[in-house]
């Protein structure tokens, strides 16, 4: 089942780069808001103000503002599945495939943005249950199936040794990020710097390739 947002923009033309550029600038607004005040607190009147537009605006594109925060969550989702098949394309060695991979993972998931976002989901459950849903799904369940689509294609090629691999993408994501997400949606860590993102996705990525990779000799 798509969601508001998805049935609302996939239904418009994206030819104008006005649009395109009002429904950034909406986000962008949107974003630095829930950052300030939380989802709650973060009203559509204060969104319109801030990003000079009007309430139809937002209902074209994004259908509500439940919409408009699954449009954040989904984008960074896309930008990250889009990146792999990307370095799948390259034909770029297994381990410097999902090295880069995983540092563009952990920038974009575990930025003070993404997080005002996951704050704001979870802020939000009790008055709007299906936002929780809705952010598992087009968030990391969208991740997750880029994984396994990329895992798939290497057991294929015989690269990998992997019998479930809905589990090793699990496994990967959580080696990722989980811990450091909870970590920041809590407020007992900042976001990584460039030197400790370089450093943590080296060390998920090599116990992984330690656990998966077949070695030919």
């Amino acid at each position: 089942m798509s969601t508001i947002y998805e049935q609302k923009w996939n239904g418009l033309s994206l030819k104008s780069n006005k649009a395109l550029a009002k429904r950034e600038l909406i986000k962008q607004a949107a974003t630095e808001l829930l950052v300030e005040f939380g989802y709650e607190e973060t009203s559509l009147d204060a969104i319109c103000q801030k990003a000079s537009c009007s309430k139809s605006a937002i209902y074209q594109y994004f259908g509500n503002k439940q919409g408009l925060l699954a449009a954040l969550t989904e984008d960074v989702a896309i930008e990250l599945s889009q990146a792999l098949h990307a370095f799948y394309l390259q034909e770029l060695d297994i381990e410097d495939a999902i090295l880069m991979y995983a540092k563009l993972a952990m920038a974009k998931i575990l930025n003070d943005r993404h997080v005002a976002v996951v704050r704001a989901t979870i802020s939000s459950l009790s008055q709007f249950p299906e936002i929780g849903p809705t952010y598992y799904r087009v968030g990391a369940q969208t991740a997750q199936a880029a994984l396994i689509q990329y895992f798939s294609a290497k057991v294929a090629t015989k690269e990998l040794d992997i019998s479930d691999l809905t589990w090793a993408a699990h496994e990967f994501q959580g080696l990722l990020f989980w811990e450091k997400l909870l970590a920041q949606v809590v407020g007992a860590q900042s976001s990584p710097s460039e030197e400790e993102i370089e450093r943590h996705s080296s060390k998920v990525v090599n116990t992984f390739l330690n656990r998966y990779q077949i070695v030919k000799s």
